[in-house]
């Protein structure tokens, strides 16, 4: 329809910022109903604070001069996921639904992508009630690759004595095995082991989307620390070392400092050599409890899984995690997709 006009949001328009927080506020309420608004900070943050693995990018659609929907793109940066960008959020304000602003914002974002040399594209769309994600993402060409779910633990709801159990379990160990904690960039002297401890994630599922995960680097984890502290992420790790000395697994979570009441579980891993010895449990129950101690104003932790992924979801379970919302990951050639949305 006339009358659409989408716009990249950068650090030199502050009203397309703040158009694009104002749809996503009502369109982030749709799936996290109990959480404050992101603000204009936050937000910001997020686009425009760029690190070595990957870029962020913001497009808003306006209808009329109206704010009406968002496009929210990553795009890697390492050589293994060159060809792709990931949809993370394509989002329609309800008053503005049926009109042509998702295929006007997709349009947009695919042509970006073509530009860019990607030559694949990932939507991810949420399983909400009557929600249309999946439909309209295989209307554009799309096919459905890896379903994830999103649970969130309330921190009023954590069960303590479990806590405590796995707590004292890996601190009566008499195995070696050891960890270390920190808040904020990571030391130098953890920089090499927490790399290596990041080596448990490249073996995660990812089902049937044309993805790889990168490895880690001392280097990468220095960028990384970087644009979060910049974004505004406080991290709290937990690093296991094996009785050698030996990066043995991790834990991160972020504590969001815009909205405090929100904290997000980052990696856990356990490095292949030494799974089976109870780790993950430990390196989930110390860093959180870190977390609490660092931020008492931490209200819900939330987490991602591949439902293809039983043993973690196993620990998230037991510790108290519960589903919040799923996600469903379907891949497209941008050519193609581009084409179909016309």
């Amino acid at each position: 329809m006339s009358g659409i006009e989408v716009h990249q949001v950068t650090e030199d328009r502050p009203d397309l910022l703040e158009a694009l927080v104002a749809v996503r506020a009502v369109t982030d309420r749709e799936v996290n109903p109990d959480d404050p608004p992101a603000p204009a900070e936050e937000v910001a943050a997020e686009l425009f604070s760029e690190w070595a693995m990957v870029r962020h990018l913001g497009f808003v659609a306006l209808v009329d001069g109206s704010p009406a929907g968002e496009l929210g793109l990553a795009a890697e940066k390492t050589e293994e996921n060159a060809h792709l960008v990931d949809v993370e959020w394509l989002a329609v304000d309800p008053a503005h639904r049926r009109r042509g602003v998702a295929d006007a914002l997709l349009r947009t974002g695919l042509d970006w992508a073509a530009d860019d040399g990607r030559t694949a594209a990932v939507l991810w769309a949420p399983t909400l009630p009557g929600g249309a994600g999946r439909a309209y993402a295989e209307r554009c060409g799309a096919t459905l690759r890896l379903e994830e779910r999103c649970s969130r633990l309330p921190v009023a709801e954590l069960d303590q004595d479990r806590q405590d159990e796995w707590l004292r379990a890996g601190r009566e160990r008499t195995d070696g095995y050891r960890i270390v904690q920190w808040v904020g960039a990571t030391p130098e002297e953890h920089l090499d082991a927490l790399a290596e401890a990041h080596r448990a994630m490249e073996d995660m599922p990812t089902d049937e989307l044309d993805w790889t995960v990168p490895p880690m680097t001392p280097e990468r984890l220095r960028s990384r620390d970087e644009v979060w502290a910049a974004q505004g992420r406080c991290n709290v790790s937990t690093l296991a070392l094996a009785p050698d000395g030996a990066a043995a697994g991790l834990s991160e979570l972020q504590i969001n400092t815009h909205r405090p009441v929100l904290a997000a579980q980052g990696d856990t891993g356990v490095v292949a050599d030494h799974r089976g010895h109870g780790l993950g449990r430990w390196l989930k129950a110390e860093n959180l409890r870190l977390a609490l101690e660092t931020e008492p104003r931490i209200r819900v932790v939330e987490t991602y899984n591949a439902e293809s992924n039983p043993w973690m979801l196993d620990i998230n379970v037991a510790m108290g995690f519960r589903p919040h919302v799923g996600y469903q990951a379907l891949q497209g050639d941008v050519v193609a997709m581009r084409t179909i949305v016309g």
